[in-house]
């Protein structure tokens, strides 16, 4: 079952790398250009990654394929959404992650602090919660000049995730490779 898993569709992983990873050098290579599309850019990223998520969950032979599918569709609902506004897109996107840095930084202080009698280096979590609160600040205060740090850390995200999708996808056909010479290994020898 896991060989034809992978024999049918090791080259969506790699397809899904390749992209991702192009997304990712995009985001460095140019940042003021990209920053301005990066809403449409990532528009057709969740739209094209959720027909590929689809595809694959609908592919899949047993397992979890269902939740794949539904990430998929929310993938292009998101993209459409996107496409349709793309400044409320743009700012409600970076606010979101600044408010989300904001309460997970207090958050983490407050657990460090409460913590420090139980744990040695309680001070790393505090310092850990002081800087999730300074990105989540910076955010929410100056959005346009946090869309370029979120514009950073989404090609961060992007490189990274496009290697792993691209290894994996690697992966997955050298194992569809093994099973289809196992066999024919296995008659020579006979």
């Amino acid at each position: 079952m896991l060989t034809t898993l992978a024999a049918q569709n090791w080259g969506m992983f790699v397809l899904r790398g390749v992209l991702a990873f192009t997304f990712g050098v995009l985001a460095f290579a140019a940042p003021a250009p990209t920053l301005a599309a990066l809403i449409f850019v990532f528009a057709a990223y969740a739209f094209v990654d959720g027909a590929f998520a689809i595809a694959l969950g609908l592919s899949t032979p047993g397992g979890p394929r269902w939740l794949l599918v539904i990430s998929g569709i929310l993938g292009i609902a998101i993209g459409v959404y996107t496409v349709v506004s793309p400044q409320v897109t743009a700012v409600a996107l970076v606010l979101l992650i600044g408010s989300f840095a904001i309460i997970r930084g207090v958050a983490e202080v407050g657990t460090a602090i409460w913590l420090r009698n139980v744990i040695s280096s309680a001070w790393l979590y505090i310092v850990s919660g002081i800087v999730s609160f300074l990105f989540g600040a910076f955010l929410v205060l100056v959005p346009n000049d946090g869309a370029f740090a979120v514009l950073f850390v989404i090609g961060y995200y992007s490189l990274f995730a496009g290697i792993t999708y691209i290894a994996m996808g690697l992966r997955l056909r050298g194992l569809a490779k093994s099973a289809t010479t196992a066999p024919t290994s296995a008659a020579a020898a006979s």
